[in-house]
């Protein structure tokens, strides 16, 4: 389903005026839009009733563009004060959180922030047909959650070998289980397996006896 704020149809006394009118409503450059004339300028029948206007369709159909609208009218609807900011990069679409409420963005364990990006992720799937991965992040949190995760894994898997005994992470977000089943996958003598206590799910690490 198509939403408002990623498109807009505006008359001008030129198409480009008209191109112009579009881009500011949209924020963004005509690099980041489709742009459909509807109707050209021109003068009515033997120049009676003024001129005709341009009439212009223009949508948003760059993912990242798409991605920061979507964030940005979440964050509206919810309540929550904070700026999307688009970063560049490469490999995926990072999008950047400036608000002065950082702590209710990220929300207990990550969730507000896990929450908010798998919601836009979805949304924006239903607009574009790339899928480049998105990932939204709020002072940093998810590159200290990353280094986290990876020494979490690195000492329960020699907890693991050491004792040969079972053992389990603390509970954690959808995100971020995926991330350590992830890096487990990789040690070819354990497997994991996700475990729900408390509402929540965790991940228990086990080593096969052979």
């Amino acid at each position: 389903m198509e939403q408002p704020f990623l498109h807009v149809e505006t008359e001008g006394v030129s198409l480009n005026a008209a191109v112009e009118s579009a881009l500011k409503q949209l924020s963004c450059t005509r690099a980041d839009v489709d742009i459909e004339v509807l109707q050209r300028p021109s003068s009515c029948l033997f120049g009676f009733f003024g001129k005709r206007p341009a009439r212009v369709y223009v949508r948003i159909c760059d993912r990242g563009i798409v991605a920061r609208q979507v964030v940005s009218r979440l964050l509206l609807l919810s309540g929550l004060n904070a700026e999307a900011e688009l970063l560049p990069t490469t490999n995926q679409i990072d999008l950047n959180l400036i608000s002065d409420e950082s702590s209710l963005l990220i929300g207990r364990y990550g969730q507000t922030l896990d929450a908010l990006q798998t919601l836009t992720s979805t949304l924006v799937d239903r607009q574009t047909t790339e899928r480049t991965p998105i990932l939204i992040d709020v002072d940093g949190f998810h590159k200290r959650r990353q280094a986290f995760l990876q020494r979490l894994a690195a000492r329960l898997t020699h907890k693991v070998r050491i004792s040969g005994k079972p053992a389990s992470t603390p509970p954690l977000v959808l995100s971020e289980r995926r991330v350590l089943h992830a890096l487990f996958n990789l040690e070819h003598d354990l497997e994991t397996c996700s475990k729900r206590r408390d509402g929540r799910r965790k991940i228990i690490v086990v080593q096969p006896r052979g």
